[in-house]
């Protein structure tokens, strides 16, 4: 009995770990310390949890925060305005605790809400702006931004894959587009998404190359005491650029409509075909592993098995 609960045990850890990669997180706010609330969405549930709050930045609590990111160094960043200006930020994915990690230099804190991030598989960084339509490479540790030039469409999400900078059209650009990093051409893929987006859009591809998209009830507007477009999730297509609407996330719990808007996604750290496929980020407390991880987890699993199994017809 003792040998057959291990091994179902066992199996129920991989299993766990397995459900974890299906995890993104999000900012929405405000939570109750008045900052702006982090969350851990479950995709394939179209859950959120609220894992915490981010903080104060210099004594001044930080209220929003944007162009949710995971880095090379699999760590989570964003943007705030908070502080007299835009501030680059990585994010506790335990609590939702906030640290500072440089002042954006040449980036007002204005146009902090409406920036979107991506990172390279290189580790450069790379940031647009929805109001202005610029798109710059940001240096992480300085806070240098180097001026790429102007996209000409608006863009208000950035993803990047197998050495592609992806654009994401939002607030009544339907498109999806690929972004030249040497001069900031934007070109359209296919002929849209084919789903009416008025509001800002952010996506994240995940460890096997679905591009992930957070449609915003950003408008605010309430009917019934919901917003006109609730925050929703869906795919889009990076080859033909259509979109697939996935449905509207609740908490898991009592499953209300969040009627409060959401802002950024951030799944997992870049990925390259070179480089091999990285895994998302883990649901709260669980490890993050790769496919290649969960192999030797469960070799390792059997492995104990086998010895508790040994042991067990040597008594």
């Amino acid at each position: 009995m003792a040998l057959r609960a291990f091994i179902a045990a066992s199996f129920l850890v991989v299993a766990g770990l397995c459900r974890a990669q299906g995890s993104a997180y999000t900012a929405g706010g405000p939570a109750a310390d008045g900052t702006q609330a982090i969350y851990l969405l479950n995709l394939s549930a179209r859950t959120a949890t609220p894992i915490g709050s981010v903080g104060s930045l210099n004594g001044t609590p930080i209220t929003a925060v944007s162009g949710l990111t995971i880095g090379t160094d699999k760590a989570l960043y964003a943007v705030t305005g908070t502080g007299g200006g835009a501030s680059l930020l990585t994010l506790n994915t335990l609590n939702g605790k906030a640290s500072f990690v440089s002042q954006l230099r040449g980036i007002d804190a204005a146009t902090a809400p409406n920036l979107s991030m991506s990172f390279d598989c290189d580790g450069n960084l790379w940031m647009a702006s929805s109001s202005s339509n610029n798109l710059w490479q940001i240096t992480p540790g300085s806070g240098d931004a180097r001026s790429v030039g102007n996209l000409g469409v608006k863009i208000t999400g950035l993803a990047f894959r197998d050495k592609v900078l992806y654009g994401i059209g939002g607030a009544g650009n339907g498109n999806l587009y690929t972004i030249a990093t040497d001069t900031a051409k934007a070109t359209a893929i296919g002929g849209g998404y084919g789903v009416n987006v008025p509001n800002p859009i952010d996506a994240s591809f995940d460890g096997s190359g679905t591009l992930w998209s957070l449609l915003r009830n950003f408008n605010g507007n309430l009917n019934n005491g919901l917003p006109n477009q609730l925050n929703s999730l869906g795919q889009i297509n990076p080859k033909s650029g259509a979109m697939n609407t996935v449905g509207t996330i609740a908490e898991p719990q009592t499953k209300p409509l969040f009627p409060t808007p959401m802002s950024g996604l951030a799944i997992s750290s870049p990925s390259c075909s070179s480089g091999g496929v990285d895994p998302p980020p883990p649901a709260v407390g669980a490890p993050s592993l790769s496919l290649a991880g969960l192999g030797t987890l469960v070799l390792s699993l059997l492995a104990g098995a086998g010895i508790a199994y040994r042991r067990q017809r040597s008594h």
